[in-house]
């Protein structure tokens, strides 16, 4: 009878002790879930805000912008962690997909005069979501500052067809003096357009042996510096500076390692993608074909939606406000001559 008997006090002891700590379990639970729920409020409230604007003599001025930034797996060079996986070809062209089978790539063009005509109504019709426009370049034997004679056009029908733009110039330049006219230039003639995407540097490597770049003796690291200061003189101007580079130039004829703080638009014309650096734009192919195009037009596709941002860090900048990074799940006068195009 004793033994029953101190037998249920130890049963109902075992029974309360276990409700007390399931209680206290229950309770911290509760409380971690609605601190989540409150710090993930907060932070939706946060981003909601970067973009808060002010009103400045009846304009509108941008005091802060948020600008993502992606992961990446740091080493001796930057790698990307896309996953090779998630690059398929989805009606008809290439595009990203993420873990949960959602696409996040944004697919464009890039044009040149070389398209000669283009019917942007077409365009606007097709899959395509922006367009990289060539502005310009430097001549590779006379070395002097040439606008692409369709720029001007293409991107006002461009903005017109309701597109976002970004523009790329070629440089020959061999002189930081040279990278900084060549940036100037580049300035000078987007100034009246709303850039949306990034302005890039195209290096590449020129066959001609009569080529500038050709005669000059240039390290690795010589070369690089002059991206280096292309791209500052455009970041400091509220532009994204990015630069085009090949696998092999990057690899051969540049110091990589000089150029981690700018993104990079990789030309690789393969079906898998397998490029060695961080990226992110990838031009897959040079002779695709979309509605609104004549023949055949290099296609490429964004890891990066940079027309949620650019615009509003552009004005940032103008306006004198503050540009946020946080991480995400998921920035000598010069003469027009007619010359030698690369």
């Amino acid at each position: 009878m004793t033994d029953k008997k101190s037998g249920s006090v130890a049963v109902v002891i075992i029974l309360t002790v276990s409700m007390f700590f399931f209680g206290l379990i229950a309770g911290m639970l509760l409380v971690h879930y609605t601190g989540t729920r409150a710090e993930k409020k907060q932070e939706q409230e946060e981003k909601q805000d970067v973009n808060t604007t002010i009103q400045v003599n009846g304009g509108t001025e941008y005091v802060k912008v948020y600008v993502p930034k992606r992961e990446v797996r740091y080493g001796t060079i930057p790698i990307h962690s896309y996953d090779p996986d998630g690059f398929r070809i989805d009606n008809g062209y290439m595009a990203y997909f993420d873990e949960n089978g959602n696409k996040i790539s944004h697919l464009g063009i890039d044009i040149s005069y070389h398209q000669e005509k283009i019917d942007w109504l077409g365009l606007k019709e097709s899959p395509c979501e922006f367009v990289m426009l060539r502005c310009g370049y430097r001549g590779y034997t006379e070395g002097g500052l040439v606008e692409d004679e369709k720029f001007r056009e293409y991107a006002q029908a461009a903005v017109d067809a309701g597109f976002p733009i970004g523009v790329y110039f070629f440089t020959q330049a061999l002189t930081e003096e040279e990278a900084i006219a060549e940036a100037d230039f580049v300035m000078d003639l987007i100034r009246d357009f709303p850039i949306s995407y990034p302005v890039v540097i195209d290096t590449e490597y020129v066959s001609s042996a009569e080529a500038r770049t050709n005669q000059a003796e240039m390290t690795e690291q010589e070369r690089s510096k002059l991206l280096v200061t292309f791209c500052e003189r455009i970041k400091e101007n509220g532009y994204y500076p990015m630069i085009y580079a090949s696998e092999n130039w990057l690899r051969r004829d540049l110091d990589a390692s000089m150029l981690q703080p700018y993104e990079i638009w990789a030309p690789q014309y393969l079906d898998e993608n397998d490029f060695m650096y961080d990226f992110t734009i990838w031009q897959y192919t040079d002779a695709g074909h979309i509605a609104g195009v004549e023949g055949e037009v290099d296609l490429d596709i964004s890891m990066v939606d940079y027309a949620s941002f650019v615009p509003a860090m552009r004005q940032t900048v103008v306006g004198e406000g503050e540009i946020i990074e946080e991480e995400a799940s998921v920035t000598e006068e010069t003469t027009v001559t007619t010359e030698e195009e690369p």
